[in-house]
């Protein structure tokens, strides 16, 4: 049985926010006066429902409405990479994504025709509701790419119009034995959504196995190689096979293009 409720009302921010005020409140009545003790308790109960309330997560997505959702950090991961923060309404807000599902982005983009037009493209992010207050956007820039290439053009405290969750598919846990996935460039973000939820999973029991091949051109292009070799070291059902095109000397993982030798060896 989950134990999430109870270690949620013992966290520190109701500690601090709600149990020690409302004890100060009403033990400092009864050494002043007495008489106010029914007013500090209604205070204090009053306190802790508006703090309880203030703290709930509350999902901001729509499904057929647009909304701004304001960049807060960008993080140049490479020339043409970089991961978008996006903030919340509040601290407490998730956006309300399925795992398996992405969001829409659109915006009105400028033609060589010279009028403009409503672009519309779908992302998955790599945060998840379990961090809430924002969500991450691992976005590849490319010279012909419309929304990729808006999103490279914006600073800090512009806006992108979202609307979402959209997709087929929704992960539950244990919905098959094993997956094996094939991924290229910034196509890993869907995988990595999935293999993030399926190892914070574990401890509720979550036993399914997961075989990632991640195909690229050049070292230099393997994005985030770092998280996805911690998560394959921090758990044994989860592996990572990386494929190259262009590999380096002692090279000891694919190369070429994946064959379906590759997919049966390591699938």
């Amino acid at each position: 049985m989950s134990t999430a409720p109870a270690n949620k009302f013992m966290s520190k921010a109701y500690i601090d926010g709600i149990y020690i005020p409302s004890g100060l409140l009403i033990f400092g009545c009864l050494i002043v006066k007495k008489d106010w003790l029914p007013f500090a308790v209604a205070l204090a109960a009053l306190l802790g429902g508006y703090k309880i309330w203030a703290s709930q997560e509350t999902p901001v997505l729509k499904p057929t409405v647009f909304q701004d959702f304001e960049l807060k950090e960008k993080t140049i991961i490479s020339h043409n990479v970089a991961i978008y923060r996006f903030s919340l309404p509040k601290p407490t807000s998730i956006l309300g994504l399925p795992i398996g599902q992405h969001i829409s982005i659109s915006a009105v983009l400028p033609q060589p025709d010279g009028g403009n037009k409503e672009i519309v493209r779908s992302y998955t992010p790599i945060s998840g509701d379990h961090q809430p207050g924002y969500f991450d956007l691992l976005i590849k820039s490319y010279p012909t790419g419309n929304i990729s290439k808006y999103m490279a053009s914006l600073i800090v405290g512009q806006t992108i119009k979202v609307r979402g969750p959209k997709g087929a598919m929704v992960y539950t846990p244990n919905m098959v034995r094993h997956f094996g996935m094939i991924a290229g460039g910034t196509g890993i973000t869907p995988m990595l959504q999935i293999i993030r939820a399926v190892i914070r999973g574990r401890a509720a029991g979550d036993k399914t196995e997961i075989d990632l091949i991640f195909a690229n051109v050049n070292p230099e292009d393997i994005l985030l190689k770092d998280d996805l070799d911690g998560l394959a070291a921090q758990d044994k059902g989860f592996r990572v096979h990386y494929v190259l095109n262009n590999p380096p000397e002692k090279w000891d993982g694919g190369v070429g293009f994946v064959t379906p030798e590759m997919i049966t060896v390591s699938l």
